[in-house]
């Protein structure tokens, strides 16, 4: 039987991060409970086209993907595991921003089906996060983490960004340094992009904020390359780093050509 992955987007947010250009709003509960029921429908529409297939592996994008209530996003995964095949082992991923998430969401994730969560913490520095317009704080942010542990969530994804105006190569190695000592099982890191149209590239135009220059940038990338290989983790993509057995699948489908099948506004497929 043919393998296949799948990509839901959930394209809310609390609200637009200063640097992303993303599809993504913040949006109230009917137009939320709206979308469900509408991406609900897709899953079921396409899953009759392919009953040759079995899936491999899921991973809900956003936006927020954990801004929706955890029984929402049980909902949508039972819809999948309705109409799709899914193998014994599918990895399950999930992505989540701090301050989304409650014990009570963790564990309503943990019971669903979702085993993978991939957590946007960006920086451990609160004067960077607070440029980048996040959300949450690095002390937030431990704690969605711990949350997530406590749950049962045994393989976790942390992702990173370097190249934050103002950022240091030690401000980044400090975040690198804070980053690892959680263990998560797997880092995902990224040169941040001034995306024009987005309130950091405002703030470029009008000189409030410097880009870090590339020699800088590339010496945050080898740094990071370096530290993380020493640290444990191996690097099996540009970005992305695990310790052994946690390379994300998803990722590698993509990598290596495997079919796809995206829904909702922001998704492709292949």
């Amino acid at each position: 039987m043919k393998e296949l992955e799948l990509y839901l987007h959930i394209p809310f947010c609390e609200r637009k991060c200063a640097y992303c250009d993303f599809l993504s709003a913040p949006a109230d509960l009917p137009v939320r409970i709206s979308y469900i029921k509408k991406l609900q429908e897709e899953i079921a529409y396409y899953g009759s086209e392919f009953e040759e297939y079995q899936v491999s592996s899921i991973f809900l994008g956003g936006g927020t993907p954990t801004i929706l209530e955890g029984y929402q996003l049980a909902a949508i995964l039972e819809t999948v595991k309705k109409y799709f095949r899914l193998v014994a082992d599918a990895e399950i991923t999930v992505e989540c921003n701090p301050g989304t998430l409650t014990a009570g969401k963790a564990e309503k994730l943990v019971q669903a089906g979702f085993n993978r969560l991939s957590m946007g913490l960006q920086s451990a520095d609160d004067r960077e996060l607070q440029l980048l317009g996040r959300i949450h704080n690095f002390a937030q942010f431990l704690e969605s983490y711990d949350l997530a542990r406590k749950a049962g969530f045994e393989n976790i994804n942390i992702d990173l960004i370097f190249g934050i105006p103002g950022s240091t190569a030690d401000s980044w190695k400090s975040t690198l340094r804070r980053a690892v000592a959680l263990r998560p099982d797997h880092l995902s890191f990224y040169s941040l992009q001034i995306e024009e149209g987005t309130p950091l590239y405002r703030m470029f135009r009008l000189d409030d904020i410097q880009q870090v220059s590339d020699e800088e940038n590339r010496r945050m990338y080898h740094d990071a390359v370096q530290f993380l290989e020493q640290a444990g983790y191996h690097q099996y993509e540009i970005s992305n780093f695990a310790r052994d057995g946690f390379i994300c699948r998803h990722n590698m489908k993509y990598w290596v050509g495997d079919e796809y099948l995206g829904f909702g506004p922001s998704a492709s497929s292949d």
